[in-house]
């Protein structure tokens, strides 16, 4: 196996976990819910993980059209598309975000990105995109989002499919399935 197909199974099998273990368990209806009175809703989860693959993968390492384009008229926002990419809860978006298109968008951009992987191969590993400009592309306002700022820039392109698209991607799955254990939702 080399490291391509290694990458695009690992985002098949996210892809995969994410689709059975979180969105066939936790209902549309439940997924702006907070487990134990408090935390953070699975809608936003899936939000905050979709936007910063889409961005990584997309916006960064393809200088392409994001995935969120095609889901705009579906998912409760089409402006200011930057939001979601911070770690705490955007409650706002909560209440508008539409939760089946959310989760529908989150495989999406998974798909997409084995997609071209398949199509494409690997991009050049070593090479040092212009982060900022990917930033800024979506409107991330650089004040609020400076920490994000300063986290991506200078990192080679390897570190966006390590960490943005297959790290990041198992970090918060298992938020999620730690969020519908919360909610009484376990299968076992």
């Amino acid at each position: 196996m080399d490291l391509r197909d290694w990458i695009i199974g690992d985002l098949r099998s996210l892809r995969a976990k994410l689709d059975g273990g979180v969105l066939g368990l936790i209902l549309p209806e439940r997924r702006r819910e907070r487990a134990d009175g408090g935390g953070i809703a699975p809608v936003y989860v899936l939000w905050h993980l979709a936007r910063h693959h889409d961005v990584a993968v997309n916006g960064v390492l393809r200088g392409a059209g994001a995935v969120v384009e095609d889901w705009t008229g579906r998912l409760g926002i089409d402006e200011d598309l930057w939001r979601g990419l911070a770690e705490g809860e955007d409650t706002d978006l909560v209440d508008v975000l539409d939760p089946e298109a959310v989760g529908g968008y989150t495989l999406d951009v998974m798909e997409s990105s084995a997609a071209w992987l398949e199509d494409c191969g690997l991009p050049q590993m070593d090479r040092r995109p212009d982060t900022a400009a990917a930033l800024e592309a979506i409107g991330a306002p650089a004040d609020r989002l400076d920490w994000l700022y300063s986290m991506w820039d200078g990192k080679p392109a390897a570190w966006f499919l390590q960490w943005s698209a297959v790290g990041h991607g198992f970090n918060h799955l298992g938020e999620l399935v730690s969020i519908r254990n919360r909610l009484g939702l376990s299968p076992f």
